[in-house]
């Protein structure tokens, strides 16, 4: 029976199966293979053979609670709660599960973040909310893109393959961008345009070369012309979000969107008095 199992499991290696398919089906053949397991335990009992089969019998129940957690893994794709082995390993391995989902995070390909204007650390610091105008919007498009073909902008799906951008797509149901996570712009700035009375954000390569790429429409839930006049803002951080991305298509494929890119804003502000 194990032959015949093993006979299975290298034929397998001969063909172009995609890894998703092929581990669901080595759970299959090690169910077989456990089935085969229970008979002989079954046996063995039966005919008195006492030590062996409690060998046995420890072997499948091992070997079940393993097939139970792939198979709940890659046909249903999630964990389960009776999972107690992934985070002993983490621990082991020195990668701790995340506590909202209970899976071990991917690690991200993400680039220092660019500190430039300033340490706000112990500052009170605030997300804002930012919009485009379509001229802003333009030249977003084109510093982004231009930052990427420098490579001074990563676009490697944080460095994730098919099938781990299948896997996120389906635990996160939103896009996977194809900007790395966490990068901002080499220069940015928050300038007060009195004419449009707006909070005008301006990025670029360098001071010399910024241009207009967004601007503030709300501090925290206070309009950012009411916050202008009781605080003192300063541009803390600045996230690069959007553009195209990923999402799951037809027979494990992906199908790639093309999106605007916006950004994630984040002012420290303090007391005019």
């Amino acid at each position: 029976m194990f032959s015949f199992l093993d006979m299975i499991n290298s034929s397998l290696s001969y063909f172009n199966i995609k890894p998703t398919l092929k581990n669901k089906i080595y759970v299959v053949i090690a169910t077989l293979g456990d089935g085969y397991l229970v008979y002989v335990t079954w046996r063995l009992f039966a005919n008195h053979v006492w030590v062996r089969a409690l060998l046995y019998c420890l072997a499948v129940l091992f070997l079940t609670y393993y097939l139970y957690l792939n198979a709940v893994y890659y046909f249903l794709n999630r964990t389960s709660k009776l999972d107690i082995l992934s985070p002993w390993l983490s621990k082991v391995t020195g990668t701790a599960p995340s506590p909202e989902t209970g899976k071990i995070p991917r690690r991200r390909m993400v680039q220092p973040i660019n500190q430039a204007t300033g340490y706000y650390e112990g500052h009170d610091v605030v997300k804002a909310q930012v919009a485009t105008d379509p001229i802003e919007r333009q030249n977003l498009q084109q510093l982004v893109d231009s930052l990427v073909a420098d490579k001074l902008l990563l676009a490697e799906y944080d460095g994730m393959n098919e099938a781990e951008i299948l896997a996120q797509y389906r635990e996160t149901k939103e896009p996977v961008p194809a900007l790395n996570h966490g990068q901002t712009l080499p220069y940015y700035e928050l300038v007060h345009e009195p004419r449009q009375h707006r909070l005008e954000i301006y990025a670029g390569r360098n001071e010399m070369e910024k241009v207009k790429v967004g601007h503030i429409t709300k501090i925290g839930l206070t309009d950012a012309h009411e916050a202008r006049m009781q605080y003192q803002l300063y541009l803390a951080k600045l996230f690069i979000i959007g553009g195209p991305s990923k999402i799951a298509g037809r027979r494990d494929s992906t199908i790639l969107t093309d999106d605007d890119f916006g950004l994630d804003a984040y002012l420290a502000y303090r007391d005019r008095k």
